[in-house]
């Protein structure tokens, strides 16, 4: 198996992005660790035992401050992102894939973004913003014209480097031809035919359950043989979707 894009983007310790390979910690027999880096991990044990969740987050703050995050803003989203990571919940029951499905091809006409998953975890990300523009009446009211049904999608695409590189995301709607009003100000992304690996998150807060989603995601194909096939993902967003408090979300992970 390729394991180059398969590794988890951030370490289970500290959540620090681990895009490239010398960031892993060692294992006893002097191999990387795909789980943790190496200022958590060193030849197979903790660098720090002694710690808490809450000291975790403690000394990670003030890292994400000098990248120019707010202290408290900085501080929510550790307190999300460290308890569900492996060092904290061990016994956690991940996500595995509900189901392998093939789907034909289609295309989402939306509102689209460019950025990194080393971005969107620091904090410096752009995918909340989107989804605010993506809600906003006059986006919606464009989508009204060309959209197949009340589903929202988002799609990730055009990846430069799998896990590690920029990807396109574009938050939109299913519609039934690529051909749209070019006067209208949306853009428009062709979803190929593929095998997909499908997740189902938790119910719950819609943000939450998403990126705790993302966490096992990662997870499990940096532990499994399936590969990904990066020729576009896409979370759907339908009925069970509806309310952003109790919500349910599928995640469609293109496969080899």
């Amino acid at each position: 198996m390729n394991q180059e894009h398969q590794q988890p983007v951030f370490c289970q310790s500290c959540s620090m992005p681990m895009l490239e390979q010398d960031i892993g910690g060692t294992e006893l027999n002097g191999e990387r660790s795909s789980d943790y880096c190496k200022y958590c991990y060193s030849d197979g044990a903790f660098v720090q035992p002694e710690l808490s969740v809450e000291d975790m987050i403690d000394i990670c703050v003030p890292h994400m401050v000098e990248t120019g995050m707010e202290a408290s803003a900085a501080k929510a989203i550790l307190q999300q992102q460290l308890p569900g990571l492996k060092r904290w919940s061990p016994n956690r029951d991940r996500l595995q894939p509900a189901r392998i499905e093939e789907k034909q091809a289609f295309t989402i006409a939306g509102i689209a973004i460019t950025t990194t998953n080393a971005d969107e975890i620091s904090g410096q990300g752009q995918i909340g913003e989107l989804w605010s523009r993506f809600y906003s009446p006059d986006v919606q009211s464009q989508l009204v014209a060309v959209r197949t049904d009340g589903d929202a999608y988002a799609c990730y695409c055009n990846y430069e480097n799998g896990t590690a590189g920029r990807y396109d995301l574009i938050a939109g709607a299913q519609v039934g031809t690529p051909e749209i009003d070019p006067s209208l100000n949306l853009g428009t992304v062709a979803v190929p035919s593929a095998k997909y690996a499908v997740f189902t998150t938790e119910k719950g807060p819609i943000q939450s359950v998403v990126y705790r989603a993302w966490e096992d995601i990662w997870y499990w194909f940096a532990h499994s043989e399936v590969e990904r096939a990066f020729t576009g993902d896409f979370e759907y967003y339908g009925e069970r979707a509806a309310d952003p408090s109790s919500a349910q979300v599928d995640i469609y992970i293109a496969i080899k």
